[in-house]
């Protein structure tokens, strides 16, 4: 029997997970594929952050079965559905300081055996890679790694009473942190093994440490689900939603949602998309599911229709006309005090409807690429070389395309990056004006 590896993402598996899927030791599935049965006939399961939460949540009952006959799961990322019984919503820390990223040991754990964990806190010497956070630990879980002075436990293992055990790492994928110190591949296998049996506790901790009683963490948020609503009078905003965690924060929390008319997964737009809407497609969103959709958004352009379409979304696969060149990703360039990313707002952005109130600051985090738009385009900002990074074309078809190398919805729905959420707090309203005008 070997692990079933997830694949929820477009980009290919890590090197080490090939390697081991190579030796029979790993299944990689794609998650449309993955069934209860499947589940039964494998004795180890990793998940990541690109996990569709909506699509397991209608495996629930299967995933119960596959722990309770004594599986093993290694979760990454934030807990928003309710996937199993006895775990709860994550919960981020509030209002954090740098010192609330500290990485320390609460209960040593040989996954971790001769890792420094000061190897894992940063990357690049930037926090909060790791973890920002928890998914709240069951009843009888054991800490594993704290965050901050209070220990909040963004790592855990609970041996679930009914079978089976769940590894909860509350962050960017554990099998890719550490690439600075060549770390990634190892704990990948070491991921891999534990999922197959591999030394847990040994013994199981009597008594455990444990995080202080009083974990400095935000309150739960209220998560809407998925909607189809009619509205006359106004251009409906449509979002497809893949069912990550940030996807979900960003379109069903209270912060933004009401924007949005549809929340829907990309496979229910051809039965759900009109020609006067909206459609906005999240950043991060795993190119496979939007490629299938390819000929409902022709359609959809054809008949005049606007699509917004931001970063890491890899648009250039599944709109037509659209150049990209992807860049290395430099996120800590901040750490210099007198350090510029050069990203500026054009001249035609300062008329343009969704740009109203939106700077030059409010744009620049990070960037992960340019685009060279076609001639006619109106180019809305720029990076430190003049290359295009946002901007809208009526020119290569009837409709409107707005795209856009920034991801802000990855960060705001990660609770990572406070720019990004700022840039969402005039960019949302300026839609919103948009489709009621």
């Amino acid at each position: 029997m070997s692990t079933i590896y997830l694949k929820s993402a477009y980009d290919a598996p890590s090197e080490a997970v090939l390697a081991a899927a190579a030796e029979g030791l790993v299944t990689i599935v794609g998650q449309p594929e993955l069934t209860a049965d499947m589940l039964l006939a494998h004795e180890g399961l990793i998940t990541g952050n690109q996990l569709d939460q909506n699509a397991m949540l209608a495996l629930k009952d299967g995933l119960a079965a596959f722990l309770n006959a004594g599986g093993r799961w290694f979760f990454n990322g934030h807990m928003l559905r309710p996937l199993v019984d006895g775990m709860a919503q994550y919960r981020p820390i509030e209002a954090p300081k740098r010192a609330d990223f500290n990485l320390s040991s609460v209960n040593p754990h040989p996954l971790f055996s001769g890792i420094e964990l000061s190897k894992l806190e940063t990357n690049k010497g930037v926090a909060g890679f790791y973890g920002r956070g928890c998914n709240p630990m069951p009843e009888d879980a054991v800490a594993v790694n704290g965050l901050g002075p209070a220990n909040v436990p963004v790592d855990w293992v609970w041996a679930r009473p009914e079978g089976g055990r769940i590894f909860s790492h509350a962050g960017n994928d554990l099998g890719s942190i550490g690439l600075e110190w060549d770390l990634a591949g190892e704990l990948m296998r070491r991921i891999i093994g534990w999922t197959q049996g591999g030394t847990c506790f040994a013994p199981w901790p009597a008594i455990p440490s444990a995080p202080a009683a009083d974990l400095p963490l935000a309150e739960p948020e209220t998560y809407t689900g998925m909607r189809n609503q009619r509205r006359t009078g106004r251009r409906r905003v449509v979002a497809p939603s893949c069912g990550t965690y940030y996807h979900i924060r960003s379109l069903e929390g209270a912060r933004y949602t009401d924007v949005f008319d549809v929340i829907c997964a990309p496979e229910q737009l051809g039965d759900v998309l009109q020609p006067g809407d909206i459609l906005w497609v999240p950043c991060r969103t795993p190119a496979q599911r939007m490629i299938a959709q390819k000929s409902v958004l022709a359609r959809h352009l054809e008949a005049g229709g606007t699509v917004i379409a931001l970063g890491e979304s890899r648009s250039d696969l599944w709109l037509p006309d659209v150049s990209f060149t992807g860049t290395p990703t430099n996120w800590w360039w901040w750490l210099d005090p007198a350090a510029d990313l050069g990203v500026r707002v054009t001249g035609a952005a300062a008329s343009h409807p969704l740009m109203a109130g939106i700077g030059s600051k409010d744009v620049t985090w990070h960037l992960h690429g340019w685009f060279t738009p076609p001639d006619g385009a109106t180019v809305l900002a720029r990076d430190g070389d003049g290359r295009a990074i946002f901007y809208e074309d009526k020119v290569s078809t009837p409709g409107t395309m707005i795209l856009s190398s920034l991801d802000p919805m990855f960060h705001h729905g990660s609770h990572f990056m406070p720019a990004t959420t700022s840039f969402l707090d005039r960019f949302v309203p300026n839609l919103k004006a948009l489709a009621d005008a």
